[in-house]
């Protein structure tokens, strides 16, 4: 009876040391599967509405600035047909959302309930909520189209950049989703010159405390690659 007891403690012992390690692995292939389900959603969508909408190029046609008024007067065309092809069912009021390694927690925009479409960021906000409970919101800013994913919606945790919250944008020729890139990690010392210190890299480290720090973790993502160690994967490292 006691080698039995002793066997048993070893054995609880050992699963003690190993079911978090477990729980959080599986819970990264989670977030990783329904992160290439939303990607694959948005890209047959763009396809589709360029179908739709009858045309070869429709960052070229749609993202054109009136530098006259001051406004993409294409836009609202664009993202009506493309909500309509990814089937919006509802649209979830502006809610609390976290950066990449949690330092800064933040509504999605500007206010509580505001459902525009810019963020603080200048992304979209996810808000408009899909058939299988994902989100998304679009904007044309700078002549780019921009795309960002709730991959389980507003209402199921985390709410995190780089988690379950993705960028995309198509800013290019080739008229394409594809993920944001980072450009360049700020140090604290440069954010303080930068002109937009929010955004300025387009960071996705857990090294930047930056509002924006997750908004080029969408390439990270779909290479897994660590965006602090590229010799280590993605979604087995993402950060506490």
């Amino acid at each position: 009876m006691a080698e039995v007891l002793i066997t048993l403690g070893i054995i609880g012992i050992v699963a003690a040391m190993t079911l978090p390690q477990l729980i959080k692995n599986y819970q990264a292939k989670v977030y990783e599967t329904a992160f290439k389900k939303a990607y694959s959603n948005l890209s047959k969508a763009y396809l589709m509405t360029q179908n739709e909408l009858g045309v070869t190029n429709l960052r070229k046609t749609y993202a054109t600035y009136d530098v006259v008024n001051k406004v993409y007067p294409m836009s609202k065309t664009f993202r009506d047909a493309f909500y309509k092809q990814l089937g919006v069912v509802n649209i979830a009021e502006n809610y609390i959302v976290t950066n990449y390694n949690n330092t800064q927690t933040f509504y999605t925009g500007n206010s509580k309930g505001s459902t525009d479409e810019y963020g603080f960021t200048g992304t979209p906000r996810p808000l408009r909520i899909l058939p299988d409970g994902s989100s998304v919101g679009v904007v044309i800013n700078s002549g780019n189209i921009y795309f960002d994913v709730d991959t389980n919606g507003p209402y199921q945790k985390p709410n995190r950049y780089g988690f379950d919250i993705f960028t995309f944008a198509v800013q290019d020729d080739q008229d394409i989703i594809k993920p944001v890139k980072m450009t360049k990690l700020y140090t604290e010392d440069e954010l303080e010159d930068a002109e937009y210190p929010t955004v300025a890299g387009n960071p996705c480290s857990s090294k930047s405390n930056q509002l924006s720090n997750g908004i080029s973790c969408s390439y990270f993502a779909i290479n897994d690659i660590n965006p602090d160690d590229n010799k280590k994967s993605y979604w087995k490292n993402l950060p506490k």
